[in-house]
């Protein structure tokens, strides 16, 4: 190849380069559609949430978009609102979950409340939807003499009762039980253990020390001796997990659901009867920021006394 062809060569093969296309954020006003907000839509979110939040939001948002076409916002109404839920709750529609319309619904009262809180607009047409949450059914959670059933069958075997004690004292996902190690554990204090609950990659904000009840150091010590636990301290699959809680749920008796995710609940749900900070509570079983709220709201529900 000469010289004049191995240029041609590099043009070909180098040659353009196709720039990416950005859409500047532009001042939103009252004769804007909602498609054209949602680049400074997203850069408020940007500003405020957590990137989850932010890309959940900005999907419901750009998804009412849709539905409503080129509608300015000076023409939406409470009636397209709840048009648009109907196409998501409808059989014959979306069917969506509804924790998943409650997202949806937050998602659109955010987006409404920042353009009046801009001055687009003046009458806000979520106002009605404030009250139009479906509220989820509440959990199942343990009472006290069930919890004082669980321990004593669990405390037959070291393995099931550690795991009961850990799920029931800290409030973990069952999935933070795989990634525990020996390390993690501090019994140096036998009267006040304490255990780290680590994690990877963009989940390491979810990292957290926890402190553990006295009794803990004796199961653990037993466990670590029978079992033979070298590293890991559950080399268990899931699957094996939800067996062992269905074979307490038969031997306890407890009529209700009996999972890992029970007893965070019931965990969730002792602390804030002995009036435990709320923010401490979730801090301690490493709930996310943007789900707190409709957390607490939940749980105020549970922990009240009967009316």
């Amino acid at each position: 190849m000469n010289t004049n062809q191995l240029q041609i060569f590099k043009q070909k093969s180098f040659g353009k380069v196709v720039s990416k296309q950005f859409i500047k954020p532009v001042m939103p006003t009252e004769e804007s559609s909602i498609m054209s907000t949602l680049p400074s839509y997203m850069a408020y979110l940007g500003e405020k949430y957590a990137p989850k939040t932010v890309k959940m939001y900005w999907g419901d948002v750009k998804e009412l978009s849709l539905y409503l076409k080129d509608k300015k916002l000076k023409e939406v109404t409470p009636l397209d609102l709840q048009q648009w839920i109907g196409t998501l709750v409808s059989e014959k529609g979306r069917n969506i979950e509804r924790k998943t319309l409650n997202r949806k619904v937050s998602a659109i009262i955010n987006y409404f409340l920042w353009l009046k809180g801009l001055e687009v607009i003046t009458d806000d047409p979520t106002a009605a939807l404030n009250n139009a949450r479906i509220q989820s059914p509440l959990p199942d959670y343990l009472y006290e003499d069930e919890v004082k059933t669980l321990y004593e069958v669990a405390s037959r075997d070291p393995r099931t009762y550690l795991l009961v004690l850990l799920l029931l004292e800290t409030g973990m996902k069952s999935n933070e039980l795989f990634t525990l190690t020996k390390a993690h554990v501090d019994i140096s204090n036998a009267y006040s253990p304490e255990l780290w609950i680590k994690h990877k990659g963009r989940e390491v904000k979810k990292d957290r020390k926890v402190a553990l009840p006295a009794q803990f150091t004796a199961v653990y010590q037993e466990y670590i001796k029978q079992y033979g636990i070298e590293n890991s301290l559950f080399p268990f699959t899931d699957r094996f997990v939800q067996m062992l809680f269905v074979e307490l749920k038969k031997q306890t008796g407890i009529d209700k659901e009996l999972t890992p995710k029970t007893l965070r609940h019931t965990h969730v749900v002792r602390a804030y009867r002995r009036g435990e900070d709320t923010e401490i509570i979730f801090d301690r079983i490493g709930l996310a920021p943007d789900s707190r709220k409709e957390a607490d709201e939940v749980y105020l529900r549970l922990a009240r006394k009967g009316i």
